[in-house]
């Protein structure tokens, strides 16, 4: 690493040390809190890094969380990208002109801020900007650079800012295609990656628009290097290998101080998140009736925040999100409440000196007292009560969607709170500033787990005022989001082993904690192809144990004493003997004792992964129950059935035994079965071996599920 001013067109494609110099050093001190600089400074170095490592034309993923600076690290690597000799950024930036908006402001403001003359910004979707005057300023940039001697104050950076659509993609194509940036270093950005990039019509062998005219683009800037930015990476890495669009290597980004992300609100016991009850939802349903009361009890919590912000004498945005589904006639019901219950409210308050709002002020109250319990420093009550005059008359309620023709673009002003409701519009990339509340009466739609993490815009850097904060969920919505905390860790923990280079990202069999309930991702962008399998509540065994790569009993019967050396057996009713292992001995017991074709199968694997997380979860070694069946019994015999395998367990009998089905510990996280038995032909009795085969079995208190590719 040189500390640095690089002098643009030195070498512009060549390699050598990664340049930290004034526009980067700019974006840092102009741009970034000082809490995060360090780590801002670190992720944006890796990340450009690997591209350059990875060579032009190659494609990296990035990956944060919802709401965790995002932007604000792709503005870092453009920052860097420009000390390293990059004349040309493309940003495909959201797939609507509202997001398109957001996103350019911002670049311009922290860009300009870190190098105030070294960027030209082009923006095709602008009307104020014409594509021939796009090109003409394009042109000067490319000759500009294509020359050595040129001083680098003449030397800007081109920075392009496209919407996520196929039309603009082929006509910015065509420009390039007029224009020759090759030999020049090209950053392009594709955020939101996840969402409208990849192809949707992969199985049939076709190209979706948007997808085709990205493969051209690409094409058409041959010194380029492309990351996709993403929270929800599963479509990314679920295409094709050989796809275009398929990571070559992997960052993850790890979020700033202060951030509070799915484990916080759903990991913990404080009571930040609340079940919508039946009743509301039924009442979301009749919008002439009175409005849900769960909506009530939001909305004053929130102004009880909002108000207490007030008596800080600090004005600060605060926002609440009402997220009632995709129907747009629904989100002018919740308007038409949430304006007549403000309206109430103030007309009460107003006239207070009238007739005094007895039971307005006890439903404030309460709401204070439930907000105190998480956040002991909010002012008093009859501080916030008084505050409450401001907050009614600065309270803005939005319908964020294109009911009235375009989505509205929210200008965010600190001595203001908002009040947004919306469905898609608000479901991707839409920033809500100051979020404390958040009401969302809908149900789980589909359970697509890429989908449920793009909703929760109520993670972000919200530890100072995390005790002001309530989201209201459907219980299938809450149980979903709770499930997607377990998903989304174990994805990260194997994306930062390859990103350590313990693992190609090529080459890594695709592998998600996934509970069956729920899809990874939209099904016409999967490529790669993956089982689902549950590994709770059922006996996973080694039904057809005559195989050739099985171990002789002798041999499986020794590995399997030597696993459980530690277990003190006990004699049970029914002449099995019983015990109790480690996690460490059971893995041991599983690997040793059984065939590998068996160790390949999905079921197998996705025992073996679960076993694996127990094992991360209980650091302590949970025991897990050992059951040897009938061991002073002799070999069970087994005959081959119809379709090559045998019937491993004994059923009920006579004496009152309950059958090898039941023979488990329900407290225990797994029960294991060894099983010894002769298998023999069917119908000749030949014998064809005899065999140690393991059954295990998980609770179905477990809700683990994975996804496991399959195939080579």
């Amino acid at each position: 690493m040189i500390d640095g001013i690089l002098t643009p067109g030195n070498d512009p494609v060549g390699g050598g040390d990664l340049v930290v110099g004034d526009t980067f050093t700019g974006f840092l001190q102009e741009v970034v809190n000082d809490d995060a600089r360090d780590s801002v400074r670190a992720s944006a170095i890796n990340v450009l890094e690997g591209a350059l490592s990875a060579g032009p034309s190659s494609t990296g993923l990035v990956v944060g969380r919802v709401q965790s600076g995002k932007t604000l690290s792709y503005e870092g690597v453009i920052a860097l990208a420009r000390d390293n000799g990059f004349s040309l950024v493309i940003v495909i930036s959201g797939i609507s002109n509202p997001l398109l908006t957001q996103g350019e402001r911002r670049l311009k403001g922290d860009l300009g801020s870190a190098d105030k003359d070294g960027w030209l910004f082009a923006v095709p979707n602008d009307k104020q900007q014409s594509l021939q005057q796009i090109e003409q300023a394009l042109q000067n940039v490319q000759a500009n650079w294509s020359k050595a001697s040129t001083p680098k104050a003449y030397k800007q950076t081109a920075v392009v800012v496209l919407l996520k659509h196929h039309g603009g993609i082929l006509n910015l194509t065509g420009l390039f295609d007029r224009v020759d940036f090759s030999g020049q270093r090209v950053l392009i950005i594709d955020d939101e990656a996840d969402q409208a990039s990849l192809n949707t019509l992969a199985k049939k062998g076709k190209q979706s628009a948007t997808y085709g005219n990205l493969l051209a683009l690409r094409d058409s800037l041959p010194g380029h290097y492309y990351l996709q930015y993403t929270a929800t990476p599963q479509a990314p890495l679920l295409i094709a290998i050989d796809d275009a669009l398929s990571p070559d290597f992997v960052r993850v980004l790890e979020p700033g101080v202060g951030y509070t992300g799915g484990d916080r609100y759903f990991g913990s016991a404080d009571k930040l998140v609340k079940t919508i009850g039946a009743q509301d939802l039924a009442a979301a349903d009749h919008p002439n009736g009175p409005p849900p009361e769960g909506l009530r009890q939001a909305m004053l919590e929130f102004l009880i925040g909002v108000a207490h912000v007030v008596t800080t004498g600090k004005p600060k945005t605060r926002s609440m999100l009402v997220h009632p589904s995709r129907q747009k006639d629904s989100h002018a019901d919740f308007v038409r409440w949430i304006t007549g219950m403000k309206k109430d409210w103030q007309d009460k308050y107003e006239h207070q000196d009238e007739v005094f709002p007895v039971k307005l002020q006890q439903e404030f109250r309460d709401a204070w007292n439930e907000l105190a319990t998480t956040h002991p420093a909010i002012a008093t009550f009859d501080e916030c009560w008084d505050a409450l005059d401001i907050v009614f008359r600065n309270l803005n309620i939005v319908e964020v969607n294109t009911r009235q023709g375009q989505t509205p673009v929210i200008n965010w002003i600190p001595t203001q709170s908002y009040i947004l409701v919306g469905g898609q519009a608000i479901d991707r990339g839409f920033t809500v500033e100051g979020l404390t509340v958040t009401y969302m009466p809908r149900g789980p739609g589909t359970r697509t787990a890429d989908t449920v993490q793009q909703r929760a815009r109520f993670f972000g850097y919200k530890a100072s005022y995390l005790g002001l904060c309530r989201v209201y969920l459907e219980s299938d919505v809450r149980d979903d989001f709770e499930m997607y905390v377990e998903h989304e860790k174990d994805m990260l923990a194997a994306l930062r082993d390859i990103e350590a280079g313990n693992e190609s990202l090529k080459e890594w069999k695709r592998q998600f904690l996934l509970d069956n309930k729920m899809k990874a991702t939209r099904a016409s962008v999967i490529s790669i192809p993956m089982i689902h399998v549950k590994a709770k509540d059922r006996w996973i065994a080694d039904t057809k144990p005559v195989r050739d790569d099985a171990p002789p009993l002798a041999t499986a019967h020794a590995h399997a004493i030597e696993a459980l050396t530690g277990v003190e057996w006990t004699e049970t009713p029914f002449g099995h003997r019983a015990g109790y292992a480690t996690l460490t001995d059971a893995l041991e017991l599983l690997v040793q004792t059984s065939p590998e074709s068996w160790l390949a199968e999905p079921n197998v694997q996705a025992l073996l992964l679960n076993l694996s997380k127990l094992q991360d979860d209980e650091p302590t070694e949970a025991v897990v129950r050992v059951v040897w069946m009938r061991p002073d019994g002799g070999l069970a015999r087994r005959q081959l059935t119809s379709d090559g395998g045998v019937q491993l367990f004994q059923g009920r009998n006579a004496s009152g035994y309950y059958g090898d089905r039941d023979e488990f510990d329900p407290a225990a996280p797994l029960t294991i079965q060894l099983h010894e038995v002769e298998v023999v032909e069917r119908g000749t009795k030949r014998p064809l071996g005899e065999y140690l085969v393991t059954a295990w079995r998980i609770p179905e208190e477990s809700r683990v599920g994975w996804l496991i590719e399959v195939g080579t």
